[in-house]
């Protein structure tokens, strides 16, 4: 019998000042049972933080060649590629090699990830392939993302602002902040 993922809501009032988003949207992500609260919680994380037009949520933990958030251009062609919690750099590798124009990210909602993503990066060499520099990496607060994860309604509003490296989120009246880390 297959399991089904379960149906999680998230109203999001997003203000990026640095970008100059200003976008109100119903956010629904499909939690797979085998996806643990931090997963989904960064990836709607990574949504507030990473906006773009047409940004939108792969196929999750169903299909593991596929990233976890991406934006296509109007003829399909791939243009963003996002990756959120315990990235493969292998996987990444490729990505980076088979989707020349696309922009790549890197989302980690722990600093242990974030090393072991780096420690497989640096098995290359120095051998990077040609466009890493493309591949952006991203470190959100723990304590934040494990906070919001520890929320387990299935319907949430988030009124979310980002400045600078910081996110200030009011979820359902809970204010929570943490710091936004690139590179």
């Amino acid at each position: 019998m297959a399991l089904s993922a379960t149906r999680v809501e998230y109203r999001i009032a997003l203000c990026h000042s640095d970008r100059g988003v200003d976008v109100s949207q119903t956010v629904v992500l499909g939690r797979h049972p085998s996806e643990t609260a931090i997963h989904l919680t960064l990836r709607a994380l990574t949504w507030c933080l990473l906006y773009e037009e047409r940004l939108s949520f792969g196929p999750g933990l169903s299909e593991r060649d596929a990233a976890d958030l991406w934006t296509h251009d109007l003829t399909g062609r791939l243009s963003t590629w996002i990756e959120c919690g315990n990235a493969d750099s292998e996987k990444l590798k490729k990505v980076v090699q088979h989707n020349r124009d696309a922009g790549v990210h890197v989302v980690f909602g722990a600093v242990r990830a974030r090393e072991e993503f780096l420690e497989g990066v640096a098995r290359w060499d120095g051998q990077l392939p040609k466009g890493w520099e493309r591949v952006s990496l991203w470190t959100i607060d723990p304590e934040l993302v494990t906070a919001l994860a520890g929320r387990e309604d299935r319907r949430q509003r988030w009124a979310v602002t980002v400045v600078g490296d910081h996110m200030y989120i009011d979820a359902d009246g809970a204010a929570l902040s943490g710091e936004v880390k690139r590179g």
